[in-house]
């Protein structure tokens, strides 16, 4: 079965003009609820938040792979809710420099939430920390 992940063709508007809604021609990412970032302690958590929530549910790992530039037999691992394998190794985490590429064709930015989330908290704390040294 193949399955087409494009947007969806540019709908027109009653005067015949392109629909407003449809005037970019890549969809929109998603922005998750935050009570769903939060829930994620890892970033591995959040990379598995971010594929669950993915906007076409049957898109293939190998799909992702190819789309996003990654390495296909490493993608399973990045998506891997365990930290280690059966064998006890510690699976390979998604690359930084990948992350705005995933994004866009899982279409959400829980990766992106959960990395702010995360260096907002790690500012406080510094900030904090500095604080009562003075």
């Amino acid at each position: 079965m193949t399955f087409l992940y494009h947007a969806d063709p540019p709908r027109r508007a009653a005067n015949g003009g392109a629909h407003p809604e449809s005037d970019s021609r890549t969809p929109s990412l998603r922005v998750l609820p935050s009570a769903e970032i939060d829930a994620c302690k890892t970033y591995r958590d959040a990379c598995v938040l971010a594929w669950k929530n993915r906007r076409y549910p049957d898109m293939s790992e190998t799909y992702l792979a190819m789309r996003a530039g990654l390495v296909q037999q490493h993608v399973s691992d990045y998506f891997h809710p365990d930290e280690r394998d059966k064998s006890g190794r510690k699976r390979r985490e998604l690359p930084a420099k990948k992350v705005g590429a995933v994004q866009d064709q899982l279409g959400n930015t829980a990766i992106a939430q959960w990395l702010a989330r995360d260096w907002t908290m790690r500012l406080v704390e510094e900030f904090f920390a500095m604080e009562k040294m003075r």
